[in-house]
C-alpha cells in the first residue's frame, strides 16, 4: 500500500511540473512528424542527445496550437532520477492520476508522451493494453535503441504503430539552429549569401550536428562525454558486455574505419594480433549493438544476389562525424572520408535503403526506390587533378550503366559543374549546396 502511494505521489509531483512547464526555445527539425495524427502508436527513435524529447515538444506545442487543451496531453520522462527505482506501475496508475488532477475535454483526442520509455519494466504490455481499451488515446515513446523500440513497434505491438527516426542536425538544421535560415535555389553557388554559407559549413565540418555543441566553441569534450554514455549506458550495460575491454578495441578500430570498407574477418584477425581470440559471431553481435544504438551503419553491396551481398565487405558510417573525429586520432588526410561521411548521413535522413556499387570500379552510394535503383552519387573532396576526376566519374558511370540511369551526381567539398560523358549526364555540387537542397534527389 505504501508504496503505490510513493508511486502515485511521484507520478503525482511529474504530472505538476509538467502542466506548468514551459517550452524551450525550439529549433524546428526537418522531420515529418504528421504520422502523430495517423498512427496510434509512435516511437520516436535516435542515438542519445540527438534532439528526440525536443522533436517531442515542437510536436505537443503544434498540438496546443491546433486548439488541444494542454489537459489532453501527458509528457513523462522516465529518466527523471525522481522516479527511480521503477517496477512497471508507474504506467498502471499514471492515467489514473492524470485524471485525478486534471480533466481533459473527452470529445478530443489524448495523447500520452513517455520520453526514455525503455526505463519502464513490461512498457509495450502497458501500451498494448491501453491503446486497446482506450480509443481515444495517441501513445508516443521514445529511446535511443533501434532494436528496444523499433521492433517492439513491429512485433509485440502488432504493427499497429510507427517510428520516426531523429539523427542530429543536418547542415540545414544546423544553419537554422545558428540563425541563419537559407531559402534554396539554384543560384546560391553565385549568391552573396554563400561566403556566409560556407562559413558555417567549416562549423559544421568540424563540430558535426549535435544540437548541443551547436553554439559550443569547445565540443570535443561534450562529445566525448556523449561518446562515453553511448558506450556504456546504452551497450555494456544494456547488453551486458563482461569484456569492456575488447568490446572498447573493437570498437575503435570500427570507428577508424569510417567512410571505407571493413569485413568481420578482417576484423577478427586484427583483434588477435591484439591478443583477443573472438569468434566472427561475437564481432557480428559486437557491431550488431553499435548499431542498435545509431553508433555506426553499414552500407552493403548491392547485389541482385544476397549470398554474394552478404559475403561483400561493408562500408561504414558514424552517425556524427563530429562524434566521430572527437573519439579518435585524424589527419588532414581524413577530409574527404568525414565529406563521405556527412554525404551519407544527409542521404540516410532522406533514405532507409542505401548501397555501395563494387565491379571493375567503385561507386559510393546506389539508392533504391522501391526495388529500382533510383540514383547514383559518388563523393570526394575535389576533382582538380585529373587522375581523380577520371578516376570518380569512371566508377560512376559504371554505375550509370549498370542500373541503366541518365543521370548521377558527383559531390565534392565546393565544385559545381555540368557535363556529360559517354552519354551520361554528371552534375557536380558542393556537399553545403547538395544538403541544403532538401528535396529528394532528381532522377
Amino acid at each position: 500500500m505504501n508504496n503505490t502511494i510513493a508511486v502515485s505521489d511521484k507520478l503525482h509531483h511529474s504530472l505538476v511540473e509538467w502542466h506548468e512547464f514551459e517550452f524551450p526555445s525550439l529549433i524546428p527539425r526537418d522531420i515529418d512528424h504528421s504520422v502523430i495524427r495517423k498512427k496510434r502508436i509512435v516511437s520516436v527513435i535516435g542515438p542519445r542527445r540527438a534532439g528526440k524529447t525536443y522533436l517531442c515538444f515542437e510536436i505537443i506545442t503544434d498540438l496546443l496550437k491546433s486548439g488541444l487543451p494542454r489537459e489532453n496531453i501527458i509528457y513523462i520522462n522516465f529518466e527523471d532520477e525522481r522516479l527511480v527505482p521503477m517496477d512497471g506501475r508507474e504506467l498502471t496508475n499514471l492515467l489514473d492520476v492524470h485524471a485525478e488532477l486534471y480533466k481533459r475535454d473527452a470529445g478530443k483526442p489524448f495523447y500520452c508522451f513517455l520520453d526514455e520509455i525503455h526505463n519502464v519494466p513490461n512498457w509495450s504490455k502497458w501500451v498494448r493494453r491501453t491503446v486497446d481499451q482506450k480509443r481515444d488515446i495517441t501513445i508516443v515513446v521514445t529511446g535511443s535503441s533501434s532494436k528496444m523500440l523499433g521492433s517492439e513497434i513491429a512485433t509485440e505491438l502488432r504493427g499497429r504503430g510507427t517510428s520516426i527516426t531523429v539523427f542530429p542536425y543536418s547542415f540545414a538544421e544546423f544553419l537554422r539552429a545558428r540563425g541563419h535560415s537559407v531559402e534554396f535555389s539554384d543560384k546560391l553557388p553565385y549568391s552573396p549569401a554563400k561566403t556566409t554559407i560556407l562559413r558555417y559549413f567549416n562549423e559544421y565540418f568540424q563540430k558535426g550536428g549535435f544540437p548541443e555543441i551547436a553554439d559550443h566553441t569547445e565540443s570535443r569534450d561534450t562529445l566525448q562525454h556523449y561518446y562515453r554514455a553511448m558506450f556504456f549506458r546504452d551497450m555494456v550495460e544494456r547488453f551486458r558486455i563482461k569484456n569492456i575491454r575488447q568490446f572498447e578495441d573493437f570498437l575503435k578500430i570500427q570507428i577508424s574505419r569510417f567512410a571505407s570498407l571493413s569485413s568481420i574477418s578482417n576484423s577478427e584477425k586484427e583483434m588477435a594480433e591484439l591478443g583477443y581470440g573472438l569468434s566472427k559471431n561475437t564481432l557480428f553481435g559486437y557491431l550488431g549493438y553499435a548499431k542498435d544504438v545509431f553508433l555506426l551503419f553499414d552500407v552493403c553491396k548491392y547485389d541482385l544476389k544476397v549470398t554474394r551481398q552478404l559475403r561483400a565487405p561493408r562500408k561504414l558510417y558514424a552517425v556524427d562525424h563530429g562524434l566521430c573525429n572527437a573519439v579518435r586520432f585524424s589527419s588532414s588526410e581524413d577530409r574527404g572520408r568525414i565529406l563521405e561521411n556527412i554525404a551519407f548521413m544527409e542521404l540516410r535522413r532522406r533514405y532507409d535503403t542505401i548501397y555501395y556499387h563494387m565491379d571493375r570500379n567503385e561507386c559510393d552510394f546506389v539508392i533504391t526506390d522501391g526495388h529500382a535503383v533510383s540514383h547514383c552519387c559518388q563523393v570526394c573532396w575535389s576533382m582538380e587533378k585529373r587522375e581523380t576526376a577520371e578516376r570518380e566519374i569512371k566508377g560512376l558511370i559504371e554505375a550509370l550503366q549498370a542500373y541503366k540511369l541518365k543521370q548521377g551526381t558527383v559531390i565534392t567539398n565546393n565544385e559545381y559543374a555540368d557535363s556529360e560523358r559517354e552519354g551520361k549526364k554528371i552534375r557536380i555540387r558542393p556537399l553545403w549546396y547538395f544538403a541544403l537542397d532538401t528535396s529528394k534527389l532528381r532522377r
